[in-house]
């Protein structure tokens, strides 16, 4: 398979050796100024082409290429300031300009232009779109022997595996053994400093990818800039908070999604087009090509992307018309826009923040700085969409978000036959009373811990929510009746065998019930659906709590003895 280089040479090979018809388009866009000076749109169109050349070339390596179209835009630009047609001096300077990069072109394919950055360069950059492996491996290194058991207790409840040692050299052998999925590491460790430790991590093959979060007593700026400096992605004092920093540690682990981010690139250029999807599919990204600006709400539409990358000046509608034809749909309110392009007067930044994008690049761009650029977009938007999705306490879908994504599975069953799929419905039994004799602290670590019961044990394609109060909902796809059922009955034993702490120290346990519903198309949609799960869920508790039973009237019998 060809590597990153391989694939830009050849797409700068494909752009030299269509150097002579992209010279043929400007003596056409030429002849049109000419025959008609005053009319505003062959002036554009001709910018146009200036523009698109400009950083195309800059991009393959032709520089001389670049800054005359470079000019020549300018040129033009200037020209529709002062109105009045071009003048017969500022035609025969354009026809020069077009000579010298028709001689530039011929003498390229004497010799081909090559790319300027490394694959691995790029690869590096694009460390945000990385995925850890789904049973994410984390190494706490604290030589206080209660922060390492509780810290392990509360990472192996999230589905985290644990090692735990003590020491800079056990913490060293450890990453000899295994690279980790993530760091945990005290800043003064017995035996060496915490940030030496990270330091030999990140210098290591592929120790760039695990997150890193460090902790201390000390608590000054200069202890979290240093933290910072040796490569940390976050900075917790102690005393710890716990829930904040296991929050942390999952957010830094989920940045990269459980699937590849999807890229929209708006570039009527193909050249470049071909150039920007080379760089980003490179980096791991699924990337579109919408070289037809009037389609791009299709495209949108069809595609729906996690970030645009898209050029300002395009036919018929410009960059920044599309920016704000985005910014109207709420759906797409963290959608990074990263505008790529061959305007680099302070005016078009301006315009850009005016339009709504996220970032500005003027062509020709480095590989590297653009999936770099993209990747921290990327990651920006997914910080802002947990915040947005996920509910604060539970960190699981809130009751929109889980709506949303259970219509979108609907809608798929509905256009496609397949396995079956179980929507359920849970509630704890009891809640209020929990509340009521432990304390609302308690009520919510209870609510937590069935959460994470949940995590540990649902897979990543598995949608869970928490619904409502003590409520959550699962959508299970791709499952029969029997599995749904059985895997309910593991969560419902595993969460009663928990014992929770109340402010007193007391010890209590609690349990839920739970009611499945299958979707069946014939019948129907997701209101029906949730009305059938709604119906066994209370079905359930009816029959005295602290058991599963589905829409279809199965009872899933407790075991004798146990608490109801």
């Amino acid at each position: 398979m060809p590597g990153w280089d391989d694939e830009l040479r050849e797409v700068a090979r494909e752009f030299i050796g269509g150097g002579e018809e992209r010279v043929a388009q400007l003596r056409r866009a030429l002849e049109e100024v000419e025959r008609l000076p005053t009319e505003p749109r062959p002036l554009s169109e001709l910018r146009r082409h200036f523009h698109r050349l400009a950083g195309a070339a800059g991009t393959f390596g032709l520089g001389e290429v670049s800054e005359l179209a470079r000019a020549a835009e300018r040129l033009c630009a200037q020209t529709e300031t002062h109105g009045g047609g071009p003048p017969e001096m500022v035609r025969a300077e354009w026809h020069q300009v077009v000579d010298r990069i028709e001689a530039a072109f011929r003498a390229a394919r004497c010799e081909p232009a090559t790319g300027d950055a490394s694959a691995a360069s790029v690869r590096a950059a694009a460390r945000n779109g990385r995925q850890v492996r789904e049973a994410a491996d984390i190494l706490v290194a604290d030589d206080d022997e209660s922060i390492r058991d509780l810290l392990s207790r509360l990472f192996r409840q999230e589905g985290l595996s644990v090692r735990a040692v003590g020491t800079m050299a056990a913490a060293a052998a450890a990453v000899d053994a295994a690279m980790p999925d993530g760091l945990v590491v005290d800043i003064e460790l017995p035996d060496g400093s915490g940030y030496a430790l990270v330091e030999d991590l990140r210098s290591r093959p592929g120790g760039d990818l695990p997150p890193v979060v460090m902790v201390s007593l000390k608590s000054g700026f200069l202890d979290r800039t240093e933290a910072i400096h040796a490569g940390a992605d976050a900075f917790f004092e102690k005393p710890l908070d716990w829930e904040a920093l296991v929050r942390k540690l999952q957010q830094l682990l989920d940045r990269g999604g459980a699937e590849a981010p999807c890229v929209l690139v708006v570039e009527d250029d193909a050249d470049y087009a071909a150039f920007v999807r080379a760089t980003l599919e490179s980096a791991g990204y699924l990337v579109e090509v919408c070289r037809e600006p009037l389609r791009f709400s299709e495209a949108l539409a069809a595609f729906r992307p996690d970030l645009i990358v898209m050029d300002i000046v395009l036919p018929d509608v410009s960059g920044y018309d599309l920016a704000r034809y985005v910014r109207q749909d709420d759906q797409y309110v963290t959608l990074p826009i990263v505008f790529l392009t061959g305007e680099a007067q302070l005016a078009a930044r301006i315009d850009t923040v005016k339009a709504g994008g996220d970032d500005f690049l003027v062509k020709p761009v480095l590989p590297a700085l653009l999936v770099a650029s993209v990747a921290a977009r990327l990651e920006r938007a997914r910080f802002l969409k947990t915040l947005l999705n996920r509910d604060g306490l539970t960190r699981l879908l809130t009751h929109s978000s889980f709506m949303e994504r259970a219509q979108a599975v609907v809608a798929h069953k509905l256009r496609h036959a397949g396995p079956s799929a179980a929507l359920v419905f849970i509630d704890l039994d009891h809640f209020k009373t929990v509340n009521d004799t432990h304390g609302h602290q308690a009520g919510d670590r209870v609510l937590v811990a069935l959460s994470g019961v949940l995590r540990r044990h649902l897979r990543r394609s598995d949608v869970v929510g928490r619904y409502g109060g003590e409520e959550f909902a699962v959508v299970l796809d791709q499952i029969q009746e029997d599995d749904a059922v059985r895997l309910m009955l593991r969560l419902l034993d595993e969460f009663a065998a928990i014992e929770h702490r109340a402010s007193t120290g007391a010890g209590f346990h609690a349990t839920f019930s739970a009611g499945i519903a299958m979707f069946d198309p014939a019948t129907m949609d997701l209101e029906r659906w949730i009305q059938a799960a709604d119906a066994a869920l209370y079905r359930a508790k009816r029959a005295g709590r602290n058991r599963v039973m589905t829409h279809t009237e199965r009872v899933a019998a407790l075991r004798p003895g146990t608490q109801t």
